[in-house]
């Protein structure tokens, strides 16, 4: 028990699966707990018309995913989906496992990052101020461009301390570290002297554990593999783009009552363009193909 609120062991969540397998067409299994309701508002704009999925199963944390598909034999239909964490700016994927899905972001919050979605909440926020006006294209690109390349390279060198110094803190830093609070009420806004101290001091302590030359091929490795790889995958969405998403919202004259809130009018908004791969995969499984990860 954690804060007086009951902790399942990972058996007694995969048994969710078998209590709810007769009401849904489709058990889907994720790290995160607490994230059932934005999920399936998600996946809901995904999946074939027709289809159910009326529960989410959390297993808190990937390992419990990953280990659950390596042992599920069973005929029902399952996805299993973790995050690329770290791990995709490194190039480094789960593969072979059937029904796994790693996704193409750090994490499921990435995809919620968008114009579409954010005119939306401004414009349900206002009640009268037309889509075109409340978040044009190019003040959704200037918000994001002047901090694009520094959080690029905060999270290259979050991947090089994950290689070379594993022990240190890095992306559960998250956006305080990267952020001052200019405008009460407004909340933090992006600092770029806070990023480049970030960057530095995990360059600095790194260095106790390798040496420069070794430190400075890795970064150069790292951000080579990272070319085809967008900024808006590569950064955590939800310890770095989301806080300062809901910063940018609430500027514009929008406003969330919770990160949980947020997460949900997003998923209900965003656009779905980039979950073309997963949403092919929650079809494929419906169809009772099997999909192996990659």
């Amino acid at each position: 028990m954690i804060g007086g609120v009951p902790v399942w062991p990972p058996s007694a969540l995969e048994s969710v699966g078998l209590l709810y397998r007769p009401l849904q067409d489709l058990e889907v299994y994720v790290e995160d707990k607490d994230s059932e309701v934005f999920y399936l508002e998600l996946l809901g704009r995904l999946i074939p018309s027709g289809k159910k999925i009326k529960k989410i199963i959390p297993l808190n944390g990937r390992a419990n995913v990953v280990d659950l598909c390596k042992r599920y034999n069973d005929p029902s239909p399952a996805l299993f989906l973790i995050d690329g964490d770290l791990d995709l700016t490194l190039k480094v994927r789960e593969t072979g496992l059937k029904n796994l899905f790693q996704l193409r972001s750090y994490c499921i919050e990435n995809y919620l990052f968008c114009l579409a979605g954010s005119r939306e909440i401004i414009v349900e926020t206002s009640g009268k101020v037309l889509p075109e006006k409340a978040l044009t294209t190019e003040e959704w690109e200037s918000f994001f461009n002047y901090v694009n390349e520094p959080l690029r390279e905060l999270f290259i060198v979050f991947a090089a301390a994950r290689v070379l110094a594993p022990t240190l803190r890095t992306v559960s830093l998250g956006y305080s570290s990267i952020s001052t609070q200019k405008v009460r009420k407004k909340g933090r806004e992006p600092d770029l002297a806070k990023i480049s101290s970030v960057i530095e001091t995990i360059k600095v302590q790194s260095l106790q554990f390798t040496s420069e030359e070794i430190w400075l091929s890795t970064i150069q490795e790292i951000r080579k593999n990272a070319q085809d790889i967008q900024t808006i995958d590569m950064v955590s969405g939800k310890d770095f783009l989301l806080p300062m998403l809901d910063m940018f919202i609430r500027s514009k004259g929008g406003s969330t009552a919770s990160t949980e809130s947020l997460m949900f009018r997003l998923a209900r908004h965003c656009s779905i363009n980039r979950l073309d791969e997963l949403g092919a995969a929650l079809q494929s499984v419906l169809d009772g193909d099997v999909i192996f990860s990659s």
